[in-house]
């Protein structure tokens, strides 16, 4: 009966295997870590994109008496009061009783964000951040978007990989924006730039937003934002809104009274 040789492995070949698999490896995960190439962009999407950019780089300031309800859930909270709003980010809301006093005021720029609650002297500082938006508001929205939104813009998503024009609706053409976690429509008059309405899927925050129509050299009548699972939806509603007046930025600014418990979470 014939014995059989033990099987003893190259170590030189063993070790050139384990080298080209390691390399395969990194080659592979260099691949996968690589984002993909921005699409090209045609020459009207381009042009909608300025369009709708050059509009927002013409706001200034809003100052408007506004109402707001938000609604979370069974939960409505309504809010009337003067509002304030200074691109590219900063807005102060100073909500009144019906007798006139504050009971609420917010004020924020590209740093930072107080709430103060008035009847129960205490405030809250945040960083500037869309968590902070979401805590006062409901929505996680950074503080130049906000303000774009409340004044009837809305700012096209960063560094997208695609920009389309799509072709008009009911609500008139739309730009589609898709980057590397979300996707972003933007309706708008081609005339003018104005946003009509703006929708933001596939990312951590969904939401869709609906301007009512105003004056077309003034704010939107009104701003409704919802989210899709209908759990929230936030009504702004604008009476006498007065845009590019160039009114005083001290008026921005927020001193919260040394009586005041103050949380800082900055």
């Amino acid at each position: 009966m014939a014995r059989r040789r033990p099987n003893r492995s190259n170590p030189v070949a063993a070790g050139a295997l384990l080298a080209l698999g390691l390399g395969w490896a990194l080659i592979q995960a260099g691949c996968a870590s690589t984002p993909p190439a921005p699409q090209p962009v045609s020459p009207d999407a381009a042009a909608a994109h300025a369009l709708l950019e050059r509009r927002w780089e013409g706001f200034r300031d809003l100052r408007s008496l506004a109402e707001i309800t938000v609604r979370r859930g069974d939960r409505v909270e309504r809010l009337a009061g003067v509002l304030l709003l200074r691109a590219p980010a900063s807005l102060r809301l100073e909500a009144l009783s019906p007798f006139g006093t504050p009971v609420l005021v917010v004020a924020g720029d590209a740093r930072a964000l107080t709430v103060w609650e008035v009847l129960g002297e205490r405030a809250y500082l945040f960083p500037a951040s869309p968590d902070a938006t979401r805590r006062w508001l409901g929505l996680a929205l950074g503080p130049d978007e906000l303000v774009a939104i409340l004044s009837g813009h809305v700012l096209p998503i960063k560094d997208p990989l695609a920009v389309e024009l799509q072709a008009a609706d009911e609500m008139g053409p739309s730009l589609a924006l898709r980057g590397a976690e979300a996707a972003q429509r933007i309706w708008f008059d081609p005339a003018s730039g104005r946003a009509r309405a703006a929708e933001w899927t596939g990312g951590a925050n969904p939401a869709r937003v609906v301007f009512a129509d105003g004056a077309t050299d003034s704010a939107p009548a009104g701003v409704t934002l919802t989210t899709p699972d209908g759990k929230l939806q936030v009504v702004v509603k604008y009476r006498a809104p007065r845009i590019n007046i160039g009114f005083d930025a001290e008026l921005l600014k927020l001193a919260v009274p040394e009586r005041v418990r103050i949380q800082d979470f900055r």
